[in-house]
């Protein structure tokens, strides 16, 4: 009899706004897939899950060395906090079955794993098979992408709205599991492009777009903004803020006059600095949107 495939799994509560550059760091590591939890009686934290493929993969000590050289960053951390779990293959799947359920978010965008069908006429469907940290649609800043995305292609927000101008063109930075490349696709985008520079988040964005029945509607390529030429009517990037002011003038660059900028990964108290790195050009503010102590800003370049 086969010896039952087990998985590692890292529990570790963290303050919210380290939550990406955490997982981020797990996945350099290794990490499969990550979820995250309230973290129950402590404000402002959040518990964040990491699963590895193999047991072998986890080092408790170079994990709890990261955690400590970005306390300074992030005062409230305790790499002592971390717990290591084996778990069964069958236990995983559990696990991300139990968490990951259909999700409609926006108005007509539904987001859902490939084992749930759903037929709806009315409804935008996105297929999305767990495996990266941000994209499944289970964390805020993904959804307030969404919606925005939603709004903005739609044309209930921003100058599609002003100028009855449509957005055929789309560029998607930090593309992850390539959920907002897909709504985009669905949306009626008429080109999309998709960047990341992580190569595990590429092969995630390809099976995904490939589940959902779009690959001639996406190009995907591994490639930071820094090397992307042309504009776009509408740049998303669900990125931190501290990655956002570092490519801040790429992502500027890259929006067609007339166009839109969408951008999250932002903590609520973030919005008035990052407002404050792109009121100065010739953009103007059109909306923030908050869940969850996250925000997201739409932008009209004129």
């Amino acid at each position: 009899m086969a010896p039952v495939k087990k998985w590692g799994e890292v529990r570790v509560a963290i303050p919210k706004e380290a939550g990406e550059v955490v997982a981020n760091f797990l996945m350099e590591r290794g990490s499969s897939g990550i979820i995250f939890e309230d973290a129950e009686g402590r404000e402002g934290f959040e518990i964040i899950k990491a699963y590895f493929p193999s047991p072998a993969m986890l080092d408790a000590q170079s994990i709890s060395r990261y955690l400590t050289a970005i306390r300074e960053f992030f005062p409230g951390i305790r790499p002592s906090d971390t717990e290591i779990y084996l778990i069964a293959d069958e236990d995983w799947m559990r696990r991300w079955r139990a968490v990951f359920k259909p999700s409609q978010v926006g108005r007509r965008i539904v987001v859902k794993p490939p084992w749930i069908k759903i037929t709806s006429r009315e409804k935008i469907v996105i297929d999305i098979e767990p495996g990266m940290a941000f994209g499944t649609g289970t964390h805020p800043t993904t959804r307030l992408c969404l919606r925005a995305l939603e709004k903005v292609l739609t044309g209930a927000c921003g100058s599609q709205r002003r100028g009855g101008k449509t957005f055929p063109s789309v560029l998607d930075v930090g593309m992850g599991s390539g959920i907002l490349s897909i709504a985009a696709a669905k949306l009626g985008a008429g080109s999309i492009t998709g960047i990341d520079v992580d190569q595990r988040a590429i092969e995630n964005a390809r099976r995904n777009i490939r589940i959902n029945g779009l690959m001639g509607s996406v190009r995907v390529r591994k490639v930071s903004i820094s090397r992307v030429r042309g504009q776009f009517d509408v740049v998303v990037a669900n990125l931190d803020a501290k990655t956002i002011e570092e490519v801040k003038h790429h992502l500027m660059d890259r929006v067609e006059v007339g166009g839109a900028l969408i951008l999250s990964g932002l903590l609520d108290g973030e919005v008035d600095l990052v407002s404050k790195l792109f009121l100065k050009g010739s953009f103007a503010l059109v909306e923030v949107s908050v869940e969850d102590g996250w925000a997201c800003m739409v932008l009209d370049r004129a």
